[in-house]
């Protein structure tokens, strides 16, 4: 499973290559040259990296089985060496790795939560600074003044914070700059885009990808900064001003006012006057939306995901464990009718010599039942495995042979007491089935019920279709239905439960209680086998010196069995022994 998902994991690192790699070439071929337009483009692709393995089809395989499987690889001995250092596999050691990473980066996430939450204790808040400013956008934030900071920034969603150095508390550039992000809820959209950046610390598309983004966000700030305060020239002055004063550093999970490697980019942002008719912006637009879906549809086709192999549904009962290999494809063992006959089960062990690419070129029986033997090689030798980095040349596979838990064909239902004759027959299976059952049933409406003629019916049934159960009732009526995993165990109130006694140990009073002149009403819960005997019998209430002798009584006790759909259930009810002193 391990090698399945580390494919998978390739597979999507490609898409997401294929579609950053279409998105840049995109932005840079329809010259969408707009900060505000790339930010929606930029993260467009993200959002379609993010969501491509919810909304594409997984390649699933099916793997057939009506049998439980369990296989284990099968590796020689050697005994001429000690104790071996354990092994990972490579897969394994990959997935380490991978989440490792992922650990590390979110482990930094939250210190810098806690760095940022510590700058905002030890800052200095400063009342009615950029008041003005504050208005004209229609925001409010707290502005703190602090020592420890290398640089403006701005962080919280609820209750934003602006950190200035003292150099910056009268620059209303700066403080516009980050007002405006208060006022688009940036530090938010950074939060998620640094935790999405922890889950692919190792894919490079994705940091170039988050790259584009946080320079687009500063470059479409910028705009609107200068548009505010209308001086193009002041606030390239305060930007460079920052630069030559060496702060900016990233204080992950903020987006602090300059990072030195776009600070070339959004100085030419600035200076160019660059604009798009709205018609060719919508145009821009929908071609790259189209040619994103395009990119998308080629990912998929040529990195497709792969789901876990499937099992198709098995009958009641049984169930597949393919162990520590994965099959990849798996024809179904079938039981054999003979074996059927005879009431033959058991284990059979084979070994299995698998080619290079994961089929299984040879098999041999180790052990199991002559019976069982045939049927196992005729499947085994159609299987595949999936080839994996450290695929043995051979393995073992137990294959589990048990019988259906139905009731067979020779044991009888037992007819209602007295002379019953056939009131109604009713089949709720398929029209398909009921044709073929029509005509072979034995038993018609008006005709005794019998011992002898139930055997004859379930007889016939089975002979049509093995999964058909046979019930009656008390009325006379007869229903024919699939088996559908009828329950073990059903609860009956006692006093129902009291007409099927059959042999009932009646309990003798204790001597001490009669000499106590104790008396009193002993209740049990009771749980009757399929064949009609007591399993168990757990007090409820009632004198302990009264109990055991009633509890000794009552685990003699024996029912008639109970019967649902045509199979004996285990019964649970209650059981009251009454002691009375004659007065």
């Amino acid at each position: 499973m391990a090698t399945l998902w580390l494919r998978n994991l390739g597979f999507y690192s490609l898409q997401i290559v294929l579609i950053a790699a279409a998105g840049g070439l995109l932005v840079q071929v329809l010259r969408i040259r707009i900060p505000k337009a790339r930010l929606i483009c930029w993260q467009a692709l993200l959002v379609a990296c993010l969501l491509l393995p919810a909304i594409e089809p997984w390649r699933r395989l099916n793997i057939d089985s009506s049998v439980q499987i369990t296989t284990g690889s099968f590796t020689p001995v050697d005994r001429g060496h000690g104790f071996r250092l354990m092994q990972i596999p490579l897969p394994n050691l990959i997935w380490l790795l991978v989440i490792s990473g992922a650990a590390i980066r979110f482990g930094m996430l939250a210190l810098g939560f806690g760095r940022l939450r510590r700058y905002r204790r030890d800052s200095k808040l400063v009342p009615g600074v950029f008041h003005d400013l504050k208005r004209r956008i229609g925001i409010h934030a707290d502005v703190h003044v602090s020592a420890d900071t290398p640089g403006p920034v701005t962080f919280g969603f609820l209750r934003p914070v602006i950190l200035l150095p003292a150099m910056c508390l009268e620059d209303e550039s700066i403080a516009c700059h980050e007002l405006l992000h208060v006022h688009r809820r940036d530090w938010l959209l950074t939060v998620l885009e640094e935790s999405v950046l922890a889950l692919f610390w190792f894919h490079p598309a994705m940091w170039w990808l988050m790259a584009q983004i946080q320079l687009a966000r500063e470059e479409a700030v910028d705009r609107e900064a200068v548009a505010i305060l209308n001086s193009r020239e002041r606030y390239l002055e305060s930007l460079l001003a920052l630069a030559s004063a060496k702060v900016g550093t990233d204080l992950v999970p903020a987006s602090p006012f300059l990072r030195r490697r776009h600070l070339q980019k959004r100085v030419a942002s600035l200076l160019k006057e660059v604009s798009m008719s709205r018609l060719r912006l919508s145009w821009s637009l929908a071609t790259f939306v189209a040619a994103l879906a395009l990119a998308g549809w080629l990912g998929v086709r040529s990195f497709p995901l792969q789901a876990a192999p499937q099992d198709k549904p098995d009958a009641s009962g049984i169930s597949v464990d393919s162990g520590g290999l994965t099959l990849l494809h798996q024809v179904p063992v079938a039981y054999p009718r003979e074996a059927l006959e005879k009431r033959i089960e058991g284990d059979v062990l084979v070994e299995l010599t698998l080619g290079a690419t994961g089929a299984v070129s040879d098999a041999h029986v180790l052990s199991g039942p002559d019976e069982l033997r045939k049927a196992t090689l005729e499947s085994v030798l159609q299987w595949h495995y999936a080839n994996e980095a450290r695929l043995p040349p051979k393995t073992q596979v137990t294959i589990k042979f048990r019988l259906p838990q139905r009731v067979p064909a020779s044991m009888p239902i037992p007819a209602p007491d007295g002379t019953t004759s056939v009131k109604q027959i009713d089949m709720p299976v398929p029209d398909a089935l009921k044709q073929k059952l029509q005509g072979r049933i034995p038993l018609h409406e008006g005709d005794q019920i019998t011992q002898a003629s139930l055997s004859n019916l379930i007889a016939a049934v089975r002979d049509v279709d093995e999964h058909l159960n046979v019930g009656v009732d008390k009325n006379g009526v007869i229903t024919i239905l699939l088996d559908n995993g009828a329950p073990h165990r059903i609860r009956v109130g006692g006093n129902v439960q009291q007409a099927n006694l059959i042999k009932k140990v009646q309990p003798l009073y204790p001597l001490q209680a009669k000499q106590d002149r104790v008396q009193g009403k002993v209740q049990f819960t009771v749980l009757i086998g399929k064949d009609g005997v007591v399993q168990n019998v757990d007090l409820i209430s009632g004198e302990p010196v009264l109990a055991d002798a009633a509890k000794e009584a009552v685990s003699q006790w024996v029912y008639k069995p109970t019967w649902l759909n045509g199979q004996p259930v285990e019964v649970v009810t209650q059981v009251d022994v009454n002691f009375t002193l004659s007065q």
